[in-house]
């Protein structure tokens, strides 16, 4: 016997509110996911949160600042907008490291301004679950541990959190002239 378009219609009404429930329910997974950029100073990988990222882009020209201190490449013209440059690993380490095809620029947004922080590497955008992250960043580098607002782990390695907001709050970090020593 043949359904009715009225059971019909209740089937399709049926299987579409079962499907909005899975959209929903995958709606509120992804809101327990963190997304971010990867990406390397030296050896070491850190993650950072979208929610500041403006760009990615290979190193600009970008114009010296006599009596700058050997970490503050200076400033560069990027899309009309002038952008302090910053070598992350040279601010960390005292050193700097030869640049090559890999090396990138990451410009953070925060409130109005933007600033360029070049880092070895980008290796791409990381998704984790928010349940995986925790304040363990044990195995990193004394240097870069203020500047982490936590650490998620998967698959057995550690990802720890690189936060833009804490390297601007740093004392270090807004004395860019050797002349402030």
């Amino acid at each position: 016997m043949a359904a009715s378009a009225i059971d019909q219609l209740r089937e399709i009404e049926s299987k579409s509110l079962s499907r909005g429930a899975l959209v929903v329910q995958n709606a509120q997974m992804k809101a327990a996911e963190w997304r971010g950029i990867g990406f390397r100073v030296g050896g070491t990988e850190l993650v950072t949160s979208m929610q500041h990222i403006a760009e990615v882009l290979k190193v600009v020209e970008y114009t010296r600042i006599p009596s700058s201190k050997i970490w503050f490449e200076g400033i560069a013209n990027v899309r009309g907008q002038l952008v302090p440059v910053t070598d992350f690993y040279s601010f960390l380490y005292g050193k700097r490291l030869p640049a090559d095809r890999e090396t990138r620029m990451i410009l953070f947004r925060l409130a109005n301004s933007v600033s360029g922080l070049v880092v070895t590497s980008v290796t791409g955008i990381r998704s984790f679950r928010e349940d995986v992250l925790d304040q363990d960043a044990t195995g990193i580098d004394d240097e870069i541990i203020p500047f982490l607002s936590g650490c998620f782990h998967q698959g057995g390695d550690a990802y720890p959190i690189f936060d833009f907001s804490r390297l601007l709050n740093d004392e270090r970090f807004m004395h860019v002239t050797e002349l402030n020593e």
